[in-house]
């Protein structure tokens, strides 16, 4: 798979995950929460609206850089992706691994495809070795 291809997924995979967090924001926050306080939903809100203005700029901002024609700045492009890809990991499987205790829960499933999916393609596009 070529560096631009893996740049193009990884971004295809972080706007997917934000417009997944629009729609939930959107249509079922309530259905989530369950009987959550008014003021509690647009706590949730007000943070996972950041959380998926984040994810959809980061995918576009790969989708642009996947037209850089230098592969070496291709690959640095691919290693800050998986430098926060590795953070993001770090907080969900804290989350996951504390849930109950200090934080509610761990990320949903859509999440994880993005947190293991990208690291898995970045780490390939760094490490191959042209033939």
């Amino acid at each position: 798979m070529k560096l631009k291809n893996i740049l193009i997924t990884t971004g295809s995979l972080h706007i997917l995950l934000g417009l997944l967090i629009i729609f939930l924001l959107i249509f079922s926050v309530e259905t989530i929460a369950g009987n959550a306080s008014s003021e509690t939903l647009l706590l949730v809100r007000g943070t996972a609206d950041v959380v998926a203005a984040s994810n959809l700029g980061i995918g576009f901002l790969l989708i642009i850089c996947s037209s850089i024609k230098d592969k070496k700045s291709l690959k640095k492009v691919l290693s800050g992706e998986l430098a926060l890809m590795a953070c993001l990991l770090a907080v969900a499987l804290f989350n996951t691994f504390n849930a109950g205790t200090i934080v509610d829960g761990g990320p949903p499933p859509p999440f994880w495809v993005v947190l293991i999916l990208n690291p898995i393609f970045c780490t390939y596009g760094l490490v191959k070795r042209k033939k």
